[in-house]
């Protein structure tokens, strides 16, 4: 006889399943928007200036990188502070205190408002939610095996008790 998968263990990891697709497709989606919004920055339309408040080494990286943090004013007159990568080209042009041109845009961000902000010919790609969609998108392919898994159990297991073998 075919053992069978509990009907409280299919529906867990069916509903595992269909909480990784939700989470992966709103991850994803706000993924594409930053990305989105994040190359709207190219454009001289958002350009803004900025003071560098710290340069820090990012230690154990190769190519050394460094990290820039730098305070800006929105439209609205808000100051905000932001922080990014920049490569040694551009770390030797700098120093505490400077004013520099960066790209800022104002956009939202699973409702709530944020602060996008790039320097100026800086080509670091920014770390957005690409580790977050990939945990989603392995949580949905293993919940899809699982689930198949557990359905084809399942259904060799009701297939085992309506057609009962002869066996005496």
């Amino acid at each position: 006889m075919v053992s069978r998968v509990p009907i409280w263990i299919a529906n867990t990891v069916l509903s595992s399943f269909l909480f990784f697709c939700i989470m992966f497709f709103l991850v994803s989606n706000e993924n594409k928007k930053l990305h989105l919004a994040y190359h709207k920055l190219n454009d001289p339309h958002y350009a803004n200036f900025a003071t560098i408040q710290e340069i820090i080494r990012v230690k154990n990286k190769f190519p050394i990188l460094y990290q820039c943090h730098y305070t800006f004013s929105l439209e609205d007159g808000t100051s905000v502070e932001s922080s990014e990568s920049i490569p040694y080209e551009i770390y030797k042009k700098l120093k505490l205190g400077d004013s520099i041109q960066i790209a800022s845009i104002e956009t939202s961000f699973f409702g709530r408002k944020l602060a996008l902000s790039k320097i100026k010919n800086n080509t670091e790609s920014p770390p957005l939610l690409e580790n977050l969609e990939r945990f989603f998108r392995g949580g949905v392919s293993l919940f899809a095996i699982l689930s198949g898994l557990s359905l084809l159990l399942r259904a060799w297991g009701l297939q085992s008790r309506t057609y009962p073998s002869l066996q005496k």
